[in-house]
């Protein structure tokens, strides 16, 4: 069974009021529901960052479809869009409609089972809040691995920077939710119960909030356990002082400690592993090694017929080609460009940009793909070495 805060398909309790003696104030109760739609009517920028959200999904859905910082950037989304779809600035509304004077001699308050129901919807909207709150720390941490490794940095950037905005905003509603829980409960059992119930008769609405939803340790909650992190369990033995209330000495002692007893547990298995039987070693005799006699290589060629070697100029020759100087018009350009990107295909030392990424020099080689063939020599070997010097020394 779902619990009231978790159900969708809860339905408001009949607006009704009654008759009732007033033992509070009710000015009191007013200015907390006020608070509550005066901080709601004003987060025109977390809807902002929501529609920025869905442009998000829907340009890095692609590539990063299987990131599992991804899949919690798409929490945090879903999560965005049940609050936003959350009525509860519109109850909170309804239920200071009902709400009487403060000069009435005989008012009418609303039922307790209304105030539940804000209550609950209080509980949902920091439910919502909360997890919102996780699930962007999450998706934070993968997100600023990447910036860190370098890897997609370009693509990173701003989603960390969103994730980092909503969570701010949404780190204050949840605050602000605890305290409107906190202070609309005590009013409960100053309105009458008239009707039907609307809660379970086994369920209890929470008496703090901020402590059922264990607000002080938010920081903690999101982080990651890794797999390499290994916990290490002191003795107690080791941390007690000594005599002149030291207990660094002690710490030392017990390491050291550790240290002899690996010693000794080595030097067992050496004395295992050695044989204890004396080994008979055979003295061989150097009189029949043949030390052999010393040929030339071009003797040694002569004898297996093997062809002398062919020194292949067409390194060096493309080594010499292969440089901006050689640009001169449209087609040596064109064969510059064809030339250095097999050099880089190939990872071969003579590639002149084997320095910059993938999309650096994707974006070296559009930019000199552009330049018109109908210039003249010397504007084109201007051009070219202005943008070589932008887009590929400058980046060294």
């Amino acid at each position: 069974m779902l619990e009231p805060w978790n159900d969708k398909s809860v339905l408001p309790p009949p607006i009704n009021t009654s008759p009732c003696q007033i033992n509070f104030s009710i000015k009191e109760l007013k200015s907390g529901c006020n608070t509550i739609i005066r901080v709601l009517s004003k987060q025109s920028p977390l809807h902002k960052e929501s529609a920025i959200f869905s442009r998000f999904l829907y340009k890095f859905d692609k590539k990063f479809r299987n990131d599992i910082g991804y899949r919690n950037f798409k929490k945090v989304y879903t999560a965005l869009r049940k609050y936003l779809s959350l009525t509860l600035l519109k109850d909170v509304q309804n239920f200071i409609d009902v709400l009487p004077a403060n000069n009435e001699v005989k008012p009418y308050l609303p039922t307790r089972q209304m105030l539940q129901y804000i209550l609950v919807k209080i509980v949902t909207f920091s439910k919502l809040m909360y997890r919102i709150t996780v699930c962007s720390k999450q998706a934070a941490i993968f997100y600023l691995n990447r910036i860190k490794l370098g890897e997609s940095h370009w693509m990173c950037l701003m989603p960390y920077a969103l994730l980092c905005r909503i969570w701010s905003m949404v780190l204050v509603l949840l605050q602000h939710s605890c305290n409107w829980y906190n202070q609309l409960y005590p009013f409960l059992k100053h309105l009458p119960y008239k009707g039907l119930d609307f809660l379970p008769k086994e369920y209890q609405l929470p008496v703090d909030l901020e402590e059922w939803i264990n607000l002080k340790n938010i920081n903690q909650a999101g982080r990651l356990e890794w797999s390499q992190k290994l916990n290490v369990n002191v003795e107690s033995v080791i941390m007690v002082e000594d005599e002149e209330g030291d207990v660094s000495e002690n710490l030392l002692k017990y390491v050291n400690n550790i240290n002899k007893n690996k010693d000794s547990d080595d030097e067992t298995e050496i004395q295992i592993v050695l044989p204890k039987q004396d080994v008979q070693s055979e003295i061989v005799s150097n009189e029949k090694y043949d030390e052999g006699v010393a040929i030339s290589r071009e003797t040694f060629k002569t004898m297996m017929n093997l062809p002398s070697t062919v020194t292949n100029p067409a390194v060096s020759k493309i080594k010499e080609n292969h440089a901006i100087e050689n640009v001169t018009n449209r087609d040596s350009l064109l064969k510059f460009i064809e030339n250095e990107e097999e050099f880089r295909n190939k990872s071969n030392d003579i590639s002149l940009t084997g320095h910059l990424s993938f999309m650096q020099w994707q974006a070296l080689k559009m930019t000199l793909l552009k330049l018109d063939g109908s210039l003249d020599t010397r504007k084109l070997e201007k051009k070219f070495k202005r943008i070589w010097q932008a887009k590929c020394l400058d980046y060294v």
